[in-house]
């Protein structure tokens, strides 16, 4: 079985796309995943955000630091498991279930962490700067490994050394066999040490179903 890191903002929806494609190879019992943190927040923060972004994105991109908080509190009390069902209900409710506004306007992060099954006190997190020390580390691990013009997702794997690839960003999720076509030919990219980078625009939006 093929062991990945997955480093992952939970604001990004094309990371929340590529992490159930990977849910979905987690299942076929394909991978073994574990999960790493990337920050938007971090990663843009020598950027000047009223040029270089739409409107919202400070709050937006703060927004995914502050559940990164919680996703490390959830790290150290529940180790890697807790990591991918705390990521599992922030995606499904911000994503799938369309919620990320109550959120970015303050909303309870309540029922995010019951449907994790975590304790409703970590949503005290959101506000502990003592992970954002874990965070900028990994964040800096993640862009160490692809190099600093990317974004998330960023997947690392351990059959192929000094191997890590930002993407794939798509806007669909594989399922079933098609996850596992896609995975093979993420491999297949993988075993050229020369190998950087395909990319065509985005053809359609976001589809997290």
């Amino acid at each position: 079985m093929e062991s990945i890191e997955f480093f992952f903002d939970p604001i990004c929806p094309w990371a929340w796309i590529s992490s159930r494609w990977v849910e979905e190879l987690v299942d076929q019992s394909a991978v073994k995943c574990t999960w790493r943190f990337i920050s938007l927040r971090e990663l843009n923060a020598g950027k000047n955000y009223a040029l270089n972004f739409p409107p919202r994105y400070p709050e937006i991109h703060g927004l995914g630091h502050k559940l990164l908080r919680v996703a490390a509190l959830a790290r150290d009390e529940g180790g890697n498991e807790a990591v991918a069902r705390f990521y599992s209900a922030a995606g499904r409710e911000i994503h799938t279930n369309s919620n990320r506004e109550t959120y970015l306007n303050g909303g309870s992060i309540e029922p995010i962490l019951r449907a994790a099954d975590l304790p409703e006190s970590m949503e005290e997190a959101m506000d502990e700067v003592r992970f954002d020390s874990t965070i900028k580390e990994e964040t800096e691990l993640a862009l160490s490994r692809t190099g600093r013009d990317v974004g998330t997702p960023i997947i690392s794997l351990s059959s192929h050394e000094d191997v890590s690839f930002f993407g794939p960003v798509m806007s669909s999720i594989p399922k079933g066999d098609d996850a596992l076509r896609l995975f093979e030919a993420y491999k297949t990219f993988a075993s050229f040490p020369g190998f950087a980078e395909v990319k065509r625009s985005l053809r359609f939006p976001p589809s997290f179903l």
